[in-house]
């Protein structure tokens, strides 16, 4: 990465140095010009957000999925996961509509508007959990119950995409650099929490067949999501062994790891997503990417890529919100890290 940060603490200075503390700033859109585009690419924000996906990405190397480990994960870790069976558990509240159209159920709509409705609530809920966050909560609640309510798709073009996964991102950041969370907690926010916001977005994606966001998905891995592949493979790394590089979306790797590897489930859910033809001709930058003969490379690659590909790329960034603890580099003096 750009640039290593020391642990989420360091975040928590950053944050405080940038001006949250005591902000009442809504999150909001500032992304909306070539110039805006320029303080972004060059802010210490971008590299913080980036170091952060190293360092998950570092937190979860050669660490499988294991679901008996909620039971001993911290307990905001499993206030966020119960606030995504939460939501999950809405959806049979709102059966998708008997409609014409192919992509796009309107009952979505509604589920999304039970978020919108309680999103702030189920965060200081979640929050509620960590003592040393009870003097913030209220306003931590409030602030990304904005990035929230972007997690899981738009709810007037009922589509998904990388920015909506990005801003779901921002939210584990926010929450480790404003101290709520320790960098112990690191492994689960990946292998519990991220996992868990995954299983719930396939969900959504099925029952409301949501229309990607973007024709062909961004830089073609995934018509919906980036940051399994980008967490995937550091979770991977030094297990070519045990999973080739070479075989990761042959039938065996499937069966046997899918459900304890990020970037081989989401192969899996590319493979389901695109029966009928060959990986290779339904899927060729993944398919291209397999060539590469380490894990380590693959997730040099694919962080370079999500770098420029979706934090880079306007028609992704343009919605990213800013606020109190992501603070827009142009009202700072922190535009150049």
């Amino acid at each position: 990465c750009v640039y290593r940060l020391k642990g989420f603490r360091a975040m928590a200075e950053a944050a405080a140095d940038n001006g949250s503390a005591g902000s009442t700033d809504v999150p909001r859109k500032r992304i909306h010009s070539p110039q805006d585009m320029d303080i972004w690419m060059q802010s210490k924000l971008l590299q913080q957000l980036m170091s952060f996906a190293g360092e998950l990405s570092e937190a979860v190397k050669a660490k499988p999925i294991v679901p008996e480990s909620l039971e001993k994960a911290s307990p905001l870790v499993r206030g966020l996961v119960e606030m995504l069976d939460e939501l999950e558990r809405w959806i049979p509240d709102f059966p998708p509509l008997d409609q014409p159209m192919r992509f796009g159920n309107k009952s979505f709509c509604k589920w999304h508007a039970r978020l919108t409705e309680r999103a702030e609530g189920l965060l200081r809920q979640a929050l509620a959990q960590v003592p040393a966050a009870a003097a913030f909560a209220d306003s931590l609640a409030a602030e990304l119950a904005y990035y929230l309510q972007g997690s899981f798709g738009d709810e007037r073009r009922i589509d998904y995409g990388t920015g909506h996964e990005a801003a779901f991102f921002a939210i584990l950041f926010a929450l480790g650099a404003r101290g709520v969370v320790e960098k112990t907690d690191a492994a689960n926010l990946v292998l519990l929490v991220f996992a868990k916001y995954i299983r719930v977005m396939r969900c959504l994606q099925s029952v409301y067949v949501l229309e990607p966001a973007g024709s062909h998905g961004v830089w073609g891995l995934d018509d919906f999501h980036a940051l399994p592949f980008v967490f995937g493979a550091g979770q991977l790394t030094g297990l070519e062994d045990e999973v080739p590089t070479g075989e990761v979306y042959k039938d065996g790797i499937i069966r046997d790891y899918a459900d304890r590897y990020l970037y081989v489930d989401a192969i899996r859910q590319v493979l389901l997503a695109k029966k009928g033809a060959p990986f290779h001709e339904t899927s060729p930058m993944l398919y291209d990417i397999t060539a590469v003969p380490t894990w380590h490379k693959t997730h040099a690659g694919l962080v370079k890529m999500y770098r420029a590909e979706v934090l880079g790329k306007f028609p992704v960034i343009q919605h990213f919100l800013f606020g109190p603890t992501l603070r827009w580099p142009g009202d700072t003096d922190a535009a150049k890290g």
